[in-house]
């Protein structure tokens, strides 16, 4: 009885320490997938210079100091594609994902899309989201090298 115990303490542990190794690996290898873009962060409306649309529903809004800031709408806007203006709705200086702050996407009409995440960007990132929403080609990367093999000296027999 309690060499079985033993055998299963040890499998037990053995288990144990296997899957903590892979959820390590794992969390280590990071893909532009596994980019969060949900994020609460806000952008000071008086900074606000351009925007890049990306889709119906999410663009990149860049502002002053080379910054650049991921937001997502809550409802697609599908003029927000050809849209050559954009206007800010909010309550202060600040364009935040709560509090009812929207974007108006077309003026005349007054439609307007409440915000649903907003997320500061690096310039990594911002190229990964360019990447991912195929506004910019991924840069091509070579294949290494074939290693070189020490293998068996050749001699000539004469």
């Amino acid at each position: 009885m309690n060499k079985l115990l033993i055998k299963q303490c040890l499998a037990s542990l053995l288990l144990v320490i296997t899957l903590n190794n892979l959820s390590a690996s794992r969390a280590e290898e990071k893909h532009p997938e596994d980019l969060n873009l949900n994020g609460a962060d806000c952008i000071s409306i008086r900074t606000i210079r351009d925007y890049t649309s990306l889709s119906r529903d999410s663009l990149l809004i860049h502002a002053s100091g080379k910054r650049t800031y991921y937001v997502r709408l809550l409802t697609p806007q599908f003029s927000l594609n050809s849209s050559f203006q954009l206007g800010t709705r909010s309550r202060d200086d600040s364009l935040c994902p709560f509090g009812g702050d929207s974007l108006v996407v077309d003026r005349f009409s007054g439609e307007k899309s409440r915000i649903q995440a907003i997320k500061r960007l690096t310039a990594d990132q911002v190229e990964q989201v360019l990447i991912r929403y195929g506004k910019i080609e991924p840069p091509d990367t070579q294949d290494p090298a074939p290693p070189e093999l020490k293998g068996a000296e050749v001699e000539e027999l004469g």
